[in-house]
């Protein structure tokens, strides 16, 4: 099988100390706003750089890279488009934070009582009742123009899209390569966690298995056959990172499991090392 072919084509330290110019970002931001590509003439005017030969300069270090040049103008190309949406999206440009906000419902785990806060871009839910936490960041674009009664629902799809990435094998960081494993989250805890490895960044993201397994059909199906359709859910209420609900069954092999619970009706996953599902098995919860 023949592999696409990918190189590096300019050195990363090059890269930034070009970006670093108020010109250059100039003319990224002028061909992020057009309407469709501007002429030479067209582009030099939109933006604030008085001097044509300094103006052709920068044009000239942008084409190829993060500008392309065609017969009816310039137009931004695919590096390009993502520098103006991280600066758009206020990663480099911005930083978020708000009040602590309670959220509804209760902790899934012990019962209590759960709080979203956000600072320095980074979202943290944390029981004040038990250990259970969720941390991930969240660029500041996510949350504007929007109402402090919505922040948690946004919150829970924000990370949902994340999780939906990573369990299609792509790094939020670098959108490399990333391979999935369950594991325990600690030597003297049975308790499993799943690791993302990025084979490009080396990035390691994790999550709770509960979490990464609320889009896999046989969860999907099991909610829906309780009249509950996950995407009009918050996230929150699915994580059950407890000893009861999940746990390391063995490890030769390695299994792990995931019990998801509604009405009178359980849902038990089996997964393996790997995070691919084994088993799915239904039960009728014994009355009390």
């Amino acid at each position: 099988m023949t592999m696409p072919s990918v190189v590096e084509q300019t050195d990363a330290g090059a890269v930034f100390s070009l970006l670093v110019d108020e010109h250059p970002v100039g003319i990224l931001r002028a061909l992020w706003q057009a309407d469709g590509p501007l002429s030479f003439s067209a582009l030099h005017d939109a933006v604030d750089i008085d001097d044509s030969g300094q103006f052709n300069y920068h044009l000239d270090k942008l084409v190829g890279q993060f500008v392309q040049k065609s017969d009816v103008g310039y137009s931004l190309a695919e590096p390009g488009r993502q520098i103006n949406g991280a600066i758009d999206g206020g990663s480099f440009t911005t930083s978020g934070s708000m009040a602590p906000i309670k959220l509804d419902p209760p902790c899934p785990t012990c019962g209590g009582q759960r709080t979203l806060e956000y600072e320095d871009d980074r979202l943290r839910v944390e029981c004040t009742s038990c250990d259970t936490v969720v941390a991930f960041g969240v660029p500041p674009a996510a949350f504007a123009d929007r109402d402090r009664a919505e922040i948690p629902a946004v919150a829970g799809k924000y990370l949902l899209s994340e999780l939906t990435r990573l369990e299609h094998g792509f790094c939020p960081y670098c959108h490399g390569r990333a391979e999935r494993h369950v594991t325990a989250a600690s030597s003297d805890e049975q308790i499993p966690i799943v690791v993302y490895e990025c084979q490009q960044c080396g990035a390691e993201p994790t999550s709770g298995l509960s979490l990464s397994l609320i889009t896999p059909p046989a969860v999907v199906a099991f909610y829906h056959d309780h009249g509950v359709d996950i995407r009009d859910r918050s996230v929150w209420e699915f994580q059950v990172p407890d000893d009861e609900s999940e746990s390391i069954e063995s490890n030769e092999p390695f299994r792990a499991s995931v019990i998801f619970s509604t009405d009178n009706e359980e849902l038990k996953l089996t997964v393996d090392d790997n995070g691919d599902v084994r088993s799915a098995e239904r039960c009728s919860e014994l009355s009390e």
